[in-house]
């Protein structure tokens, strides 16, 4: 009777545990989460370490379920997305490319590989840099770890002098600075179709080992951008 029984039980308990098996490789870790949503902003307007333009901080993020979050940082991001995620739980793994979506809420500026200051009003434009950038490589990369090696390739070392359209310049002392120096150009200037510029030299501050380096002009930041990868 007894041998009977296991054997009964036997096929149940081996239904369990491929079920409990099934479950856990169907559901993601918050890392994995923060790390898919990272990954599918910075590709879709081609920024980042993979990409052709750095992100300029401060910025106001837009979380999934569309509560905002002023960030200085890509670990301040990581950080209200992980409490996101955390409180609102794990979730099932996207189907289709489906990922856990993080927008921003515009305008946003990004620095382009020639030191341009771009100011992007909307998704569109955003989707746009990244048709624009093609020597993008997200195509060879994927979201794992994305969160620890492919955020950013450099820190702006403040303070910075912009170079307006108009030939005037002004410095900018620090990131809230700058924000709001290109705000008030756009304001004051609503009609002008040149761009802000980053004056050289500058320093920047590189993610990977915190070295500072000194690029002289726009071709040695094209080459820096070039080889962050």
């Amino acid at each position: 009777m007894l041998k009977a029984l296991k054997l009964f039980l036997l096929p149940i308990v081996a239904i369990m545990a491929v079920m409990v098996s099934c479950n856990k490789s169907t559901e993601q870790t918050t890392e994995e989460l923060v790390d898919q949503a990272l990954y599918s902003a910075q590709e879709r307007g081609g920024m980042g370490r993979f990409g052709c333009y750095e992100l300029v901080f401060p910025v106001t993020i837009v979380l999934p379920d569309g509560t905002t979050a002023e960030v200085n940082s890509y670990d301040e991001v990581k950080q209200s997305l992980r409490a996101y995620f955390e409180a609102n739980g794990g979730g099932p793994r996207p189907h289709h490319g489906h990922r856990p979506h993080l927008s921003f809420e515009f305008p946003i500026s990004v620095i382009s590989e020639d030191g341009e200051i771009i100011t992007v009003d909307s998704e569109e434009e955003l989707r746009q840099l990244r048709e624009d950038c093609a020597g993008a490589t997200f195509g060879h990369h994927n979201p794992q770890g994305h969160g620890q090696h492919g955020l950013a390739c450099f820190d702006l070392v403040f303070p910075i002098t912009i170079g307006f359209p108009d030939g005037t310049t002004a410095e900018a002392a620090d990131r809230i600075a700058l924000r709001q120096l290109i705000r008030n150009w756009r304001e004051n200037n609503p009609g002008a179709t040149g761009r802000p510029q980053i004056q050289f030299p500058l320093t920047v501050k590189m993610d990977d080992d915190g070295s500072l380096v000194t690029v002289n002009s726009r071709e040695e930041l094209r080459q820096l951008k070039e080889d962050c990868e």
